[in-house]
């Protein structure tokens, strides 16, 4: 990851994190399409204990996808 990674460890760090994400320049992202995006975000999920095994990052199986997936889909529709 060439973003300065942020270690989340409660809803409201995602919240902030979340803020702060959509605040960014995205003509510096790789995925400027929210399809691209998408795409991009499925695949990393797919590969992502590489990327923690790599990084020598420890992170626990159980935090809770349901909340992020609930987010993700809200948001398709939220105002």
């Amino acid at each position: 990851m060439e973003n300065d990674y942020k270690r989340v460890q409660s809803k409201e760090a995602l919240i902030a994190l979340l803020n702060s994400l959509a605040q960014q320049d995205t003509d510096n992202w790789e995925n400027m399409s929210t399809q691209d995006y998408l795409q991009a975000l499925a695949a990393w999920l797919e590969s992502s204990d590489a990327f923690y095994d790599n990084a020598k990052i420890s992170i626990s199986h159980s935090p809770s996808w349901q909340l992020f997936a609930d987010a993700m889909q809200a948001a398709t529709i939220y105002e």
